[in-house]
């Protein structure tokens, strides 16, 4: 019985300590930037509420990488890999992303305001509440992308693949699109 109280006080010990304040301790932000930084890719990182507003991350490995609340604006991201990241509420108003990779990746409420995504890749994406107004998005493949109260109003869609897109409560340049409400 000593040994199973002795067991359960350690485990609820190590728990407490672990998740004290809530966050990923694991992951050291300043050393995930330097990775980003100096070799270009930062897989499954945690880089949330960081600024690399007007940066060069051309072809970068982001795959899993967690930006949540990164401000991105102006940021060139040409060719960079996204795919399965979680990028909820960050903003990307002004970036280049063109032939950027965010196959299946948590774009809910991000902000891609006037942002370059010519041949962009979301299919199976979360854009959920993101605000695409003005965005280039000739080109792009949207195949199965969720699109519920996006805003995409004044987009440029020319050759955008939109197959299996799910519009609820969808602006966009032809008005009000609830084709895929239930």
């Amino acid at each position: 019985m000593k040994k199973l109280f002795l067991f359960v006080l350690l485990s609820l010990g190590l728990t407490a300590i672990s998740f004290a304040d809530g966050v990923d301790d694991w992951q050291d932000l300043d050393f995930n930037i330097n990775k980003l930084n100096e070799l270009n890719q930062c897989m499954s990182c945690d880089l949330r509420s960081t600024n690399f507003s007007g940066l060069n991350f051309t072809g970068a490995n982001l795959t899993g990488a967690n930006f949540i609340e990164a401000n991105l604006t102006g940021t060139n991201f040409y060719g960079a890999n996204f795919e399965g990241s979680s990028l909820y509420g960050s903003n990307f108003e002004g970036a280049n992303l063109e032939d950027a990779s965010f196959f299946a990746a948590n774009l809910y409420g991000v902000i891609l305001k006037d942002a370059r995504l010519i041949g962009a890749d979301f299919r199976q994406a979360d854009l959920s509440k993101a605000d695409l107004t003005l965005a280039n998005l000739t080109g792009a493949n949207l195949t199965d992308a969720n699109l519920t109260d996006a805003n995409l109003s004044g987009a440029k869609l020319k050759g955008a693949i939109l197959d299996g897109a799910f519009f609820c409560n969808t602006q966009t340049p032809w008005g009000i699109d609830n084709s895929s409400c239930q």
